[in-house]
């Protein structure tokens, strides 16, 4: 008797654990196929995206939407770091309660609110949302820069070296229009006279210059590379080196075409080579100094046509031009 009831309580204990075992398996088989079916297609995190904006009960929604934007196109990457976000608790609710539902509603090219939502109302508020792709936060970034940086007006300011070695101050300033074109303006003052050495190197002359940016300034920072222009200049001049003889320019003309380039150094400082070949026109006369007068002697016209103006700049960009 004694032996037949411990045969049935070992064979009690023998079911239970082969019932044990059998659970323990299916729920493996279970959380196994949850996690298969989790791995989504790459045309779905669109959708996915979607019912992630709808649902607030997403853990770490917000993070979620941010990783989503971020690595959209990246997608096994973006997988990895759901899983490791907050220790994967967006992640397992994504893979119980979002992934099952992708495929499950239709969305027209208009705005209209998500159907066929198999959710309690309170798990799932309704909302409004688009068909439009979703683009990742980076090439929105980009384009935007991509858009302000054709738009932004690029300030340079500029000094000629050559001015300065034969002592004549200088000035300019160009704004860039657009990628491909820019206005370039200057001014020269070079102010010396010396009565008693009968030294006078006086010059009060502006000008203007537009110019056309060469090349693909998609691949360019503003104002950089080649270019070509047409100019235009005027002012007043009176030059005298000598006691014997000097000349006053009661006015004198310029205009003609330049070619140059111009390139980034460091930074905001850049460096601009230009030559321009044009036609000049001056009306001066001719004086000489006597007992501290000056003495008329003759003067006319004068007409060139050849090199008008040189130039090797310092240009510092005021505002960034990237």
């Amino acid at each position: 008797m004694v032996n037949r009831v411990n045969i049935i309580i070992l064979m009690i204990l023998f079911l239970l654990l082969v019932g044990r075992e059998y659970m323990r398996a299916n729920t493996l088989m279970i959380v196994n196929n949850s996690v298969n079916n989790s791995m989504i297609e790459p045309d779905k995190w669109e959708e996915v995206y979607q019912w992630v904006t709808a649902d607030k009960n997403v853990p770490d929604r917000e993070e979620v939407l941010m990783l989503i934007q971020y690595h959209y196109g990246s997608f096994d990457r973006l997988t990895e770091l759901l899983r490791y976000l907050n220790g994967g608790r967006a992640y397992r609710y994504l893979s119980q309660v979002i992934f099952p539902r992708i495929g499950r509603c239709m969305i027209k090219s208009e705005e209209l609110p998500i159907a066929d939502i198999r959710m309690p109302e309170k798990m799932l508020p309704m909302v409004y949302i688009s068909a439009e792709r979703i683009v990742p936060s980076a090439v929105l970034m980009t384009q935007e820069k991509k858009t302000d940086t054709s738009r932004k007006v690029i300030v340079a300011l500029k000094n000629n070296i050559l001015y300065d070695l034969v002592l004549a101050p200088n000035v300019e300033v160009e704004l860039s229009i657009g990628r491909k074109w820019s206005l370039n303006t200057e001014y020269k003052c070079p102010w010396w006279l010396n009565s008693r050495h009968s030294f006078c190197y006086q010059l009060l002359s502006g000008g203007m210059e537009v110019r056309y940016w060469l090349g693909n300034r998609n691949m360019r920072d503003k104002l950089t590379g080649h270019f070509l222009g047409g100019y235009t200049e005027g002012g007043v001049y009176d030059f005298q080196l000598k006691e014997e003889n000097g000349i006053r320019g009661k006015y004198y003309a310029a205009s003609g075409l330049t070619y140059g380039y111009a390139r980034r150094i460091a930074g905001r400082l850049a460096i601009e080579c230009s030559l321009g070949i044009g036609y000049l026109m001056t009306e001066y006369r001719k004086y000489t100094s006597y007992k501290g007068d000056l003495v008329w002697t003759n003067g006319g016209r004068y007409h060139f046509i050849g090199p008008t103006k040189a130039k090797v700049s310092l240009v510092w960009h005021i505002t960034a031009g990237r």
